[in-house]
Parts: C-alpha cells; sequence; structure tokens
C-alpha cells in the first residue's frame, strides 16, 4: 500500500513535470487540466501557508500563461498573414517603431544610442511573450516530500514569519 508521503512525493514530482513540460510546449490544455487537478489534492505535510502561497503562485503564472497564450495566437494569424512578405525575417535594428512587422512587435526593445544620438529598436534576447521561467517562483517551493520556503519565494515574498508561527504552533500543540 502507498504511504501518504510517498503520494505526496509523487504529485508534487508530476506538478514539477507539468510545470516544464507547460513551458516547452503550446499544446497544453490537457497538461492545465492535470496541474488543477493535482493542486485540489490535499499536502498534509506542508504548511498549510506555504499551499496558500504555491496556489496563489500558480494561478498567476496560469494567468500570464493565458496571456502569452492569446500573444501566441495573435502572431501565428499575424504571421500567416505576412506570408510572403518576411520571407527574409525581420531585422535586427529598426529606427522608427512603425518600421517593425507588426507580428514582431513585443520582440523589440527602445534602446539609446550614445554614438548615433538616437533612439533604436533592438531585437531582444527574450522576447516579452516567452513561456520559459513562467513557473519559476512554484518549481523552486516543490521540496521533496513537501513544500517549502524557497529563495525566488523569499525575494517576492519576504521572510516566512507566518510559515515559523505555523511551525511554532504545531510543535506546542504536539
Amino acid at each position: 500500500m502507498v504511504t501518504s508521503e510517498a503520494r505526496q512525493k509523487a504529485n508534487l514530482s508530476r506538478m514539477k513535470e507539468l510545470m516544464d513540460e507547460i513551458e516547452n510546449t503550446t499544446n497544453d490544455s490537457a497538461l492545465i487540466a492535470e496541474l488543477n487537478e493535482l493542486l485540489r489534492k490535499n499536502y498534509s505535510l506542508s504548511l498549510k501557508w506555504h499551499l496558500i502561497i504555491f496556489k496563489s503562485e500558480v494561478e498567476r503564472s496560469l494567468r500570464y500563461l493565458e496571456d502569452i497564450r492569446k500573444e501566441e495566437v495573435k502572431i501565428a494569424s499575424k504571421s500567416r498573414k505576412l506570408g510572403k512578405e518576411l520571407k527574409e525575417g525581420p531585422k535586427q535594428v529598426y529606427y522608427k517603431s512603425s518600421e517593425i512587422p507588426s507580428a514582431f512587435k513585443l520582440d523589440y526593445c527602445l534602446v539609446y544610442d550614445t554614438n548615433i544620438n538616437q533612439y533604436k529598436w533592438l531585437r531582444c534576447n527574450t522576447p516579452r511573450n516567452t513561456r520559459a521561467k513562467v513557473f519559476t517562483i512554484p518549481k523552486s517551493m516543490i521540496g521533496e516530500y513537501r513544500l517549502q520556503w524557497s529563495e525566488e519565494t523569499k525575494q517576492k515574498w519576504g521572510e516566512d514569519n507566518i510559515g515559523q508561527m505555523e511551525l511554532w504552533e504545531k510543535a506546542i500543540n504536539n
């Protein structure tokens, strides 16, 4: 018979795998449904506070992912419309925003060039609508058997005072 601890460990590792898969594919509807199903399960070894933060971070990431999905659909439809016009691909530098093909506008950043004293649009290294690292904080919170406070979580949420109080209360009650 599988113990509660083993089941929780398997569920948490599966969630981490799902988050990695979602970041690397555009066909993610079934993966998101499975992730939501795993979120509904009970994780008694984790502190309640960590579970609350974890779920809110996953929900925030999924909302952000939904925006990215909408942008991907827009770019795909615009790329089909542009067709032959973009065979050579977008340039690395533009001096007017109107010159940038609309399908690639989000991939460019405005930079000031001190050599020519002029602003120019440079192609960014990572486009703003990228899926990579959407689940950074939730993935960092997944420990071996339970959810934990990670460095990434600490940077966003601060010190884990509520989790420390919860541990202290558990110690008193046991």
